[in-house]
């Protein structure tokens, strides 16, 4: 598929992608304090009514008790909050609280605003190849053998 375009090219490519997603997200990390897996889960919590912990673990791709650290962590700074499952006593369940839920719109935001202020120079198809490409981005990035990315 990308056959006409030089391997050389296709790495500088994805080389630019990933240093400048790096960039964004030390910045972000820096400005909220909070680590790239804790802004990935509080992203995610807000996507969703809760989560078992079994499902944040393969949703991240981490072992569970990496996930239940992570949500000690989070945890602590009330953005997150655990519960028991209502249908099942046995399993708990992880929720978004306000204050998290600030968190991940506060960040939002501030994407937001710093995405709009570096596009409002860019002619709209270029804006519209931009948000095309991100929407697949998913399926561009997908691993072997995962079903999404």
């Amino acid at each position: 598929m990308i056959d006409h375009i030089p391997r050389q090219d296709i790495d500088k490519i994805l080389f630019n992608v990933m240093a400048a997603i790096y960039n964004f997200e030390r910045y972000k990390m820096s400005k909220f304090d909070l680590n790239y897996e804790a802004f990935y889960l509080l992203y995610l919590l807000r996507r969703r009514s809760f989560a078992t912990m079994s499902e944040i673990a393969a949703e991240m791709n981490i072992h569970i008790s990496t996930a239940s650290r992570a949500i000690d962590r989070l945890e602590k700074r009330e953005f997150v909050s655990r519960k028991k499952d209502p249908h099942d006593k046995r399993t708990t369940l992880v929720c978004l609280e306000p204050v998290g839920e600030r968190m991940v719109r506060d960040s939002e935001d501030d994407s937001f605003d710093i995405i709009n202020e570096n596009l409002k120079d860019l002619q709209p198809e270029d804006i519209e190849a931009i948000v095309k490409t991100a929407m697949n981005m998913r399926q561009v990035l997908k691993l072997p053998g995962k079903s999404k990315a």
